[in-house]
This record gives structure tokens, sequence and C-alpha cells, in this order.
């Protein structure tokens, strides 16, 4: 782990924690099958916060943690159980993946809805192919550029598992979810992140499929292309 405190306080290391808070779930998704064309984000995009604890740093240190440049966030799709990956298909779609889109994250520093300065790594490109029940899984690894020429494998910080969230077909998809008010204060300071205001299927003919996606902000770029923004105090 890359000592960010200079020499003298290297030994403070010992007491820092890293851990993953989900500040938004996933809830569900329309099913995108096994072409491109169509294909419908998971509902609402899951949102996670880095947590940086320590008894032996100081606030200014910690948040020199907090605000690091370095972490990468990698998304994978589990059974619900969450003891079994679920990213590989039947043989017949062997060189498919079930979940597609943006798995990995980078890290964005702003202010919740509360007003508290957080590390936010948002998922908002993310698609599955297929019904069913499943849970993501979130991987945090900090990658420590001086080195990186040098070390193939940066080890993994911390991880965690979403709740359970259910993938419908496209006639039994209930409908998406107005956007969170994190997920607004998020884009006001700069995360690229859809907002949607959502709609309610249980209103329309059931199979429609047409405003599921009509809310999401025009121009909006893939997650991979998303830019870092601090906020300072």
């Amino acid at each position: 782990m890359p000592n960010l405190l200079g020499p003298g306080r290297a030994e403070a290391l010992n007491g820092i924690s890293f851990r993953l808070k989900l500040r938004q779930q996933p809830k569900a998704a329309r099913a995108c099958g096994f072409g491109d064309r169509d294909r419908r984000v998971i509902d609402p995009p899951p949102i996670v916060q880095l947590v940086v604890e320590s008894s032996t740093m100081t606030d200014d240190e910690v948040r020199s943690y907090l605000r690091y440049e370095s972490y990468v966030m990698n998304c994978s799709i589990c059974d619900e159980t969450g003891s079994k990956d679920a990213s590989f298909m039947p043989e017949e779609y062997q060189h498919q993946r079930r979940l597609m889109g943006s798995l990995v994250g980078t890290p964005f520093v702003g202010q919740d809805d509360r007003g508290d300065e957080g590390c936010f790594f948002c998922f908002s490109d993310l698609s599955c192919r297929t019904p069913g029940a499943f849970r993501l899984k979130f991987t945090l690894i900090m990658i420590d550029p001086a080195r990186a020429g040098a070390v193939r494998h940066f080890p993994i910080l911390t991880e965690t598992m979403s709740d359970v969230f259910h993938v419908y077909s496209a006639k039994e998809f209930p409908g998406m979810l107005p956007s969170s008010d994190l997920a607004k204060k998020l884009k006001e300071q700069g995360c690229i992140i859809s907002i949607k205001k959502g709609n309610d299927r249980s209103k329309n003919a059931r199979g429609q499929d047409e405003l599921s996606e009509m809310d999401e902000d025009e121009g909006e770029s893939s997650q991979g292309h998303r830019k870092r923004r601090t906020v300072r105090e």
C-alpha cells in the first residue's frame, strides 16, 4: 500500500482499515438478451462509498487516503447466495458474459446529500443478459503508480456484496425508479451519472418498453469516460 504520510509516519499505517458501504443498492433490471442494440441498465445504479478508518492517523491523514486518485473498483455478478460467480453463460453462449457495461469504476470525491465529503464509485452502465436473482460483488484495489511497472497484481484492499436484485423479462419489468437525492447531488458536482424521473409500468400496457430509458440525460457518456472531480474543503 502506498505510504501517503511520509517516512516518519510509516508506522501509522498499521492502524488503517478500509471498508465499502453500499449507499445505493441495485433493485431491478430488464434482461437485455444476447444483443447489444436494446441494452438497459440495472436500476438504480449502484453507488459504493469507500470508508477509511484509523486509530493512529489524524483526520487530515485519513482524508489523504479518501482523496487518493488511483483506486480501482471492479464489479462482478454472483448468484443470489453470493457464493457462486455467475459471470459465465451456458456453453452455447460461452463467448459472452452475463454482466455487461462498464465493470470498472474510479473514485469520485464529493459531498453526499447530507453535505458530508466522501469517496464514491458509481456504476451507472451495468446490464444483465438473463432473467433471475443475482448479487453484485465490488472489489477494491489501490494502485501505486510508482510501482505499476514492476508489480503485476496489486492486492485487494476490501470487497463487499450488494443485496439481491432481480432481472426481469421485458413484459415483467416493473419500470425505472426516480433518481435518489444522493445521485442528484453527486451529479451536481460533476459526477457523470444518469438522472431519471422514473416511470410506473403498471400504468401502461405491459410489454411496452419505450419509456424505460426516455428520462436519461442526453449526452451522457459511459462510465469509462467519467471525469474525476474533487470537492475540497
